[in-house]
């Protein structure tokens, strides 16, 4: 209980906000194209990172997923919350209320939830 406590105080932002669900797809940062491993209305995780960025940093990025029925392209600024080998995963921080909706959207299709 305390060490939960302890979390909401401390800001700990390595916590997942949202389910993420595995995905195809790119996200640009830098005119470099990582592949997208898999994402949620909250955030990503690519691979192939190669260090460039750390944790704690903000940074922009277009955000490419495909789906069965969809494509969805979007640009966001994120903060890097974890960098481990070649895996970044970063949690949005700024996203055009429009698209934003269409990710809502998406996810309630792909969850079955409404």
């Amino acid at each position: 209980m305390w060490s939960a406590i302890k979390s909401v105080f401390s800001g700990d932002s390595d916590r997942r906000v949202a389910p993420r669900v595995a995905a195809i797809g790119t996200v640009t940062i830098d005119s470099s194209k990582f592949a997208l491993e898999n994402w949620s209305q909250s955030g990503i995780l690519i691979s192939g990172h190669d260090g460039r960025l750390i944790k704690g940093q903000k940074f922009k990025m277009t955000v490419e997923v495909r789906d069965d029925s969809r494509v969805i392209v979007f640009n966001a600024e994120a903060v890097v919350v974890r960098a481990a080998g070649d895996k970044l995963a970063a949690q949005f921080h700024r996203i055009d209320k429009h698209k934003k909706q269409a990710i809502v959207e998406y996810f309630a299709h792909k969850t079955g939830s409404r």
